[in-house]
């Protein structure tokens, strides 16, 4: 229900279309930096295929940084449709935010480290003394550097290692607290899900056996789920963070992300998202309340539209918001010179702020 209603939102958005290689809708450039960049740029697209985009806005609206640069970038398909070799710079004036957003295809070269470290060492300082086409321009120079010099890529990715080397003993207490926190974290999440998917099931097995009415069911369904769904990412995120560091550790270019993981996926849309919301809010719990029938007392099948059991109303949903419902229902029972190649983005890159 997340995923759907995330891009339904994104699809509301409107998003620019970018006719140039630079694009400076916040004028942080001068008329004559503008040209001189976007020269520059275009030479290297000439030359090496590879698209080097500039965008600065005024605001984000309601975006974040990183959702913005992902779809501007996908929106107009940055890069060669094979290769996937474009990268964005956007430049959020009036939020004092910017990205470097990187295409599928150079993620291996410009990692996110990379990005990271040309944001912190280049764009920032510059950026905080006012200097915006300095920042973005050595930036694209060292980015370019990167692409084309493996030899330089080397030098680069030794001064990141010497810079982010941490003692074993701080790897270990690091791990241990975050081990601790994580096991917290989905301890109390399994302990949530239970309570609500019990509920959930009592609902069921109430219904089915004439103990909650047809119109009090629905309000009840709904109190019931929503708890369900706010156990899960409790559950989820743990076990994600995990993949994510073993996956980082065994290969720091081939890391795991959830979120390119969802997007990518074919079994993962509106439709099966649909299907496992019914299957896990309905068919699961009625197939579990027809199974443990027959370790309860007997109680024979029947419907109830407008009376509920008092009595296992306030055992099993004693909540106020389950007595509000029940009390409801009782009541109402008795009442142009540029364009993109066709490459995409699945988030890489790193962001700042000055």
């Amino acid at each position: 229900m997340f995923f759907v209603w995330f891009q339904f939102t994104n699809g509301q958005e409107d998003f620019p279309i970018l006719t140039e290689i630079v694009t400076d809708n916040a004028y942080l450039f001068r008329e004559s930096e503008t040209l001189q960049l976007r020269k520059k740029l275009k030479a290297y697209e000439a030359e090496k295929t590879h698209q080097i985009v500039v965008l600065t806005i005024n605001n984000l609206g309601n975006n974040t940084v990183e959702n913005y640069a992902l779809q501007v970038f996908n929106k107009n398909k940055l890069g060669q449709k094979n290769a996937n070799n474009g990268l964005l710079i956007l430049i959020a004036k009036n939020d004092r935010k910017f990205r470097i957003e990187v295409g599928y295809g150079l993620e291996p070269i410009i990692t996110d480290a990379f990005a990271s470290r040309i944001i912190r060492e280049i764009m920032t300082p510059k950026f905080k003394k006012g200097q915006f086409y300095e920042g973005v321009d050595l930036a694209t120079s060292e980015i370019i550097k990167l692409i084309d010099s493996p030899k330089y890529r080397d030098e680069f990715t030794h001064l990141i290692e010497e810079e982010n080397t941490t003692p074993l003993w701080e790897k270990i207490l690091i791990g241990a607290m975050l081990t601790l926190f994580l096991s917290i974290f989905l301890t109390a999440g399994v302990f949530i899900f239970h309570l609500a998917y019990t509920k959930l099931i009592n609902l069921f097995r109430g219904l089915v056996t004439g103990k909650i009415s047809i119109i009090t069911f629905p309000f009840i369904l709904i109190q019931s789920s929503i708890f369900v769904l706010f156990s899960i990412p409790f559950m989820l995120l743990p076990i994600i963070f995990a993949i994510t560091a073993i996956s980082t550790q065994i290969n720091e270019n081939n890391t795991f992300d959830f979120f390119d993981f969802i997007e990518e996926s074919p079994f993962i849309n509106q439709n099966s998202l649909i299907v496992l919301v019914v299957i896990l809010f309905i068919i699961i719990p009625i197939i579990i309340v027809f199974l443990t029938r027959s370790r309860k007392r007997y109680e024979p099948l029947k419907l109830s539209f407008f009376k509920n059991d008092v009595k296992f109303m306030s055992k099993n949903f004693s909540s106020s918001g389950s007595r509000s419902s029940y009390r409801s229902s009782s009541r109402s029972s008795s009442s142009s010179s540029f364009s993109g190649g066709g490459g995409s983005s699945g988030g890489g890159g790193a962001s700042g702020s000055w």
